[in-house]
């Protein structure tokens, strides 16, 4: 009997990270589906390091046909995979694009400048071409990869059973409004918007507040950030967290009144199903793959009106007939993007591939 084989690629793996997350629910699916398979990246952070294994180590195995490749940045072993012998099964992230970074870090703009590239190439390569959003499909479309389908970023519900850190709930409950966006501090995330926002609303609501949960890795970037809250009078109601543990994220989900994106680049955007899913109403700029993620659900707007959105943020934070109304239409929305439904869709597909029945 010839063992099936079915590992995974990731460029690099990190905690709290939701390519990370989603490569890791996929190899626990793998298993219990009875193959062999392992997740190997080319840059490991020491808190995955036991969950996931070094690219340099990877070595083709005798029987292994296929292989699994997350795509979302440019890397020298998306070029080695495209030189190999494997059959390439492409999970799409996309990529952001590279002018958000031109001025703030030209060399992670060349890095997403040579994973668009790297995406040409990848069609030659690729078998089956899944995208964890109905946008980033379209995009694989309009590139030409003949065989496409979508498969949305999962939430694994055991991840968001934690009990509230006492410490968050102490700081933040009963103190005025407060209003939450989850993602590393980046450019495309527009981080500024939310506190330009914040400065208009404390004008109807004076002890609101913002936390920015989410990772410093765009060096200098958070600086600036809470340099203009500082100039706008925000210094104290502007919280920078830094990465966090899951169990105060979930707190900080728990803890907001409002979910709110201004964000201009998103390839799915997993903290709007982290928020469906915890009870939190979203509020967010209408961009890229939110609508896709959104669906009929949340408030969305077109125009960053500063004043304008003032007023809607105290109307979804105090009409409290409105909110249950979101909140409950979020609550149906989530089905879609848990463990059940996804892992259906993903054994669909490697049975249209024959991978299943192989032996």
């Amino acid at each position: 009997m010839t063992t099936k084989i079915l590992h995974q690629v990731i460029v690099g793996a990190s905690p709290s990270d939701a390519i990370t997350d989603q490569a890791l629910l996929i190899r626990r699916w793998l298993r219990e589906m009875g193959f062999v398979s392992e997740l190997f990246a080319e840059h490991v952070h020491p808190a995955v390091e036991q969950e996931v294994r070094p690219f340099v180590t990877y070595r083709p195995g005798r029987g292994e046909k296929w292989l699994i490749l997350h795509h979302s940045i440019g890397s020298p072993i998306i070029d080695q995979l495209i030189a190999g012998q494997q059959q390439l099964i492409l999970v799409y992230h996309n990529i952001t694009p590279p002018e958000f970074f031109a001025t703030v870090d030209p060399a992670w703009a060349q890095r997403m400048e040579l994973g668009q590239q790297q995406l040409q190439r990848l069609k030659a390569r690729t078998s089956l071409a899944l995208a964890d959003s109905f946008y980033n499909e379209a995009e694989l479309r309009d590139l030409g990869f003949a065989c496409t389908g979508a498969l949305p970023i999962t939430l694994d519900e055991n991840s968001y059973q934690f009990p509230p850190s006492p410490d968050i709930l102490t700081r933040f409950n009963g103190r005025g409004p407060l209003l939450l966006f989850v993602s590393r501090i980046a450019p495309n995330k527009m981080q500024e918007d939310l506190v330009k926002l914040l400065y208009y609303y404390r004008r109807i609501e004076p002890a609101a507040r913002l936390v920015l949960v989410g990772d410093k890795w765009m060096l200098g970037y958070d600086r600036w950030l809470a340099g203009m809250a500082h100039s706008l009078g925000l210094g104290e109601a502007v919280i920078l967290t830094g990465q966090v543990s899951q169990q105060d994220m979930v707190t900080y989900y728990r803890a907001a009144d409002l979910y709110i994106s201004m964000s201009e680049h998103e390839g799915f955007g997993k903290p709007l199903i982290e928020s469906m899913y915890l009870g939190l109403p979203i509020l967010a700029y209408r961009s890229t793959a939110v609508p896709y993620t959104l669906g009929d659900t949340g408030v969305m707007f077109r125009r960053k009106e500063y004043e304008a959105l003032a007023e809607v943020v105290d109307m979804l934070i105090k009409d409290t007939s409105l909110r249950q109304r979101i909140i409950e239409r979020q609550r149906q929305r989530v089905q879609l993007f848990l463990e059940p439904a996804v892992r259906k869709q993903l054994q669909t597909f490697l049975s249209e591939l024959n991978l299943t029945n192989e032996k």
